[in-house]
């Protein structure tokens, strides 16, 4: 599928080391995101590498065939793509999902500055894990959002929220990919969720056909919220009583008033469900639909988990098309179990 740029539809397949190679030759020379901090220190980089290698090795593997592909050095490579923190970036991602009669349906915007030249939707068939369709944004190997072929959806979210000092954890763009390549279920999910080390101030939309959370995750604490009447909406803020004071002065209006407009919108009525999620999508009232250079909608995304049906549209959804993609599906050999991991994240 032709693509306007800079959008780019691929599809990979085999072992992850291969997908890595494949993406590296593919991508121009990696650089480091302009608007992001300072990389960590080496040591803090390599802890942060040493977990990830622990909770889901794979991923190793890919960023070295992805820096053998580049001819760069695969540990400084790492460090580069390890952020330690979220300070001074604008946050305005949104999303809803809907459990009813007739589907379960899940809508998510992506919003950030137009400065975001990466935008991927990678369809992913690796050797031993779940497939997935998903988005990858500002880096190789993470994921900001997609649905793997078990029906698994997960949204990531930064929040406005004070941070710790930097520790080691998972960095942030591999969360979600994590989730979608090890996980069958939105229990499961949340499950592995709140047992890896963050490092930053996060939410995260998990949606399978029967069930979803909201999971509020900080350095320091995670909580978990449930949906209300069938609807559930995250934004960038915490609603959690547990998570709020992690706030601190932010003014979180805008925040609040997207999460409200998107329950509004999808709210019971004798207009489609489809239409209603796209129109709340669209919506320039709040807005939840960005058109400013400070605040752009990049793409979106409508699926219906029960239907097993995904589409993207690749800009605002207010005046982009949505295009229908096929659902994921692994190869023949079918994903491995990995050991199970009993580590916490901090407790409240």
């Amino acid at each position: 599928m032709n693509l306007p740029a800079p959008y780019r539809f691929l599809e990979l397949t085999g072992t992850h080391r291969a997908i890595g190679e494949a993406l590296g030759q593919l991508d121009p020379p990696f650089r480091r995101p302009p608007w992001w901090p300072s990389p960590p220190d080496p040591e803090l980089a390599e802890a942060c590498r040493r977990l990830v290698a622990r909770w889901h090795p794979p991923l190793i593997e890919e960023y070295e065939g992805y820096a053998a592909a580049q001819g760069l050095d695969s540990r400084l490579l790492w460090q580069q793509v390890c952020r330690t923190s979220m300070r001074a970036r604008l946050f305005a991602c949104s999303a809803v999902a809907w459990w009813g009669p007739d589907g379960t349906w899940v809508g998510r915007n992506y919003d950030f500055q137009p400065i975001q030249r990466r935008r991927d939707l990678i369809g992913l068939r690796p050797e031993g894990s779940l497939a997935s369709l998903g988005m990858m944004g500002s880096v190789p190997g993470g994921r900001y959002d997609g649905v793997n072929e078990a029906g698994l959806f997960v949204s990531l979210h930064a929040v406005m929220a004070d941070e710790p000092p930097p520790r080691p954890g998972i960095p942030f763009h591999l969360i979600p990919r994590i989730l979608l390549e090890r996980c069958r279920s939105a229990g499961e999910a949340v499950e592995l969720l709140l047992r890896m080390p963050h490092m930053l101030p996060l939410n995260f939309l998990i949606a399978d056909p029967h069930e979803g959370f909201a999971v509020e995750v900080h350095p320091l604490c995670a909580a978990v919220r449930a949906p209300e009447d069938g609807i559930l909406a995250v934004t960038n803020h915490y609603e959690h009583p547990a998570m709020r004071p992690y706030h601190g002065p932010r003014d979180l209006r805008f925040s609040i008033r997207r999460k409200e407009r998107l329950i509004e919108g999808i709210a019971p009525s004798d207009a489609p469900l489809p239409g209603r999620l796209r129109q709340a999508l669209s919506d320039h009232e709040v807005p939840v639909c960005g058109h400013r250079p400070g605040f752009a909608t990049l793409w979106s995304v409508i699926t219906d988990l029960r239907q097993r049906a995904v589409e993207y549209a690749f800009g605002p959804p207010c005046q982009n098309p949505f295009y229908s993609f096929p659902w994921p599906a692994s190869l023949p050999k079918g994903p491995k179990e990995y050991p199970d991991i009993r580590s916490a994240s901090g407790a409240c």
